[in-house]
């Protein structure tokens, strides 16, 4: 996807937002958001090719097929700033003043970590995280996080802090089998809007990617993709992925 649809009118949406979920069908949501104090300027994404070995008849050393090209890692840094030098909170603060008023930082950290790394008391296991961010959308499992710790108050608590972190792709079966299906140059599907849906994450569910939701909009006439109608019906045409890739 490119930049321009990437961050198109990112101005005028929300902050990033990371949702937790109990399932990897990514329905079942444990009510729990975490939104970032600012937004990243830059993220990084990782591709890679899937090769696998294969022997050639009375070869005696393997040779390397060629199946697909993944992205299936984003990582982010995020900020966190408790002086209010940067405009959120207090404008000004005086870092003599108790750390109870003035340390926050901690806690937003220890809040992204429950989040995102943080054993759900249902399943047992950390949640699976969506990651929204205008028509970004990346649903995985956190997969590392570095905590950067950069000033501190006199007492020795944190003021200031970055992480990065990095999330891992989690596709469930059920989407993969869907994804599968809509390689059939023939198939037209349907979809009923619920409520809270937007383009991007309908194009994310069904295509796999959320950069076709503008192939999706120019189908069914929407020039605003962000005022969608619960109970409006979409057509999801078919989409040859090696054209658009």
């Amino acid at each position: 996807m490119g930049l321009l649809n990437l961050f198109d009118g990112l101005a005028e949406v929300a902050k990033l937002t990371i949702e937790a979920f109990e399932d990897v069908d990514f329905r079942n949501t444990t009510g729990k958001k975490f939104i970032v104090m600012y937004n990243p300027n830059t993220f990084s994404q990782n591709y890679r090719s899937v090769w696998i070995d294969e022997t050639p008849q009375g070869g005696s050393a393997d040779t390397q097929a060629y199946r697909r090209l993944k992205s299936d890692r984003v990582s982010f840094d995020f900020l966190f700033d408790g002086t209010g030098v940067s405009g959120v909170g207090n404008t000004s603060i005086d870092l003599n003043k108790k750390v109870k008023e003035v340390g926050h930082v901690q806690e937003q950290i220890n809040l992204f970590l429950a989040i995102t790394q943080g054993l759900n008391g249902s399943t047992h296991e950390p949640n699976f995280l969506q990651l929204s961010w205008g028509t970004f959308i990346f649903n995985g499992v956190m997969e590392s996080a570095t905590v950067t710790y950069k000033l501190f108050h006199s007492s020795g608590a944190p003021l200031r802090a970055n992480i990065n972190a990095t999330f891992k792709q989690s596709v469930s079966r059920t989407e993969q089998a869907a994804q599968a299906r809509l390689t059939s140059p023939d198939l037209t599907h349907f979809k009923i809007i619920n409520e809270g849906e937007t383009l991007p994450l309908i194009a994310k569910k069904i295509y796999g990617d959320s950069k076709y939701y503008l192939e999706i909009a120019r189908v069914n006439n929407i020039n605003n993709f962000r005022k969608l109608k619960a109970g409006q019906q979409l057509v999801l045409p078919p989409i040859d992925k090696k054209e658009n890739g």
